[in-house]
């Protein structure tokens, strides 16, 4: 399972002009959800790895210091999107903590961002619970619409 995990993952990286990398976005299969729909929602493993082809993680998006206030972080943040939605996933989600205060950024780039501490439902997805964050972490959602 952990093999096909990796399959289902993207990393995005910025370069410079020399090629030298300034960005990086990874997103990654939902290894919580999974084991979750396993655990408490009796899904056989072959099911639960399906969820990774509906939603996606955000782990990591990062910039270099002497290439911040370009939009890098934005382009990845948007390309990541394109690619998913272009995959017909549903979500999108991640956290940050607290402390790091990007609540404005994710929302600006059509992201909900939930409370410290707070979770959010799956049952858009069919799956009878949610993801919670700890006090110290702020989670970030996109879904996409269905019309």
């Amino acid at each position: 399972m952990a093999e096909s995990m990796a399959s289902l993952s993207l990393t995005l990286v910025a370069a410079d002009g020399q090629d030298q990398p300034i960005g990086a976005l990874s997103v990654t299969a939902p290894g919580t959800i999974m084991e979750r729909a396993m655990d408490q929602a009796g899904y056989e493993p072959l099911r639960a790895l399906t969820l990774g082809v509906a939603v996606a993680k955000v782990d990591g998006l990062a910039v270099a210091e002497t290439a911040r206030g370009q939009g890098l972080t934005a382009a990845l943040l948007k390309r990541a999107w394109q690619v998913y939605a272009q995959l017909d996933y549903s979500m999108l989600y991640g956290s940050y903590e607290t402390e790091r205060n990007l609540g404005a950024f994710y929302t600006r780039h059509g992201y909900t961002v939930l409370a410290p501490g707070e979770g959010f439902l799956l049952d858009r997805i069919g799956l009878p619970f949610g993801i919670n964050a700890g006090d110290d972490q702020c989670v970030f959602t996109r879904w996409r619409s269905r019309n």
